[in-house]
């Protein structure tokens, strides 16, 4: 099955399809740690991982967003 992939251009370089599915994955946008991977060695990035993880942040993200009642869930 031959599929076109949808590709941006000069006008809109990053595709409708796209931008979608980043706003979805990131909606309501709540995270335990949040990495610039552009500006750390992998090896930073994984030290600051590792760092969060000392740290055991509560409540966690995911404990945040089962909350129905959680602030966090607020459109933005």
């Amino acid at each position: 099955a031959d599929k076109e992939y949808v590709t941006g251009s000069s006008d809109v370089p990053v595709p409708l399809p796209v931008r979608l599915w980043q706003e979805e994955v990131h909606r309501p946008g709540v995270y335990d740690l949040e990495i610039d991977t552009s500006l750390l060695s992998p090896g930073q990035c994984a030290d600051t991982i590792a760092e969060k993880l000392r740290q055991a942040p509560y409540p966690t993200a995911f404990q945040k967003l089962s909350n129905p009642s959680s602030a966090a869930l607020e459109p933005f």
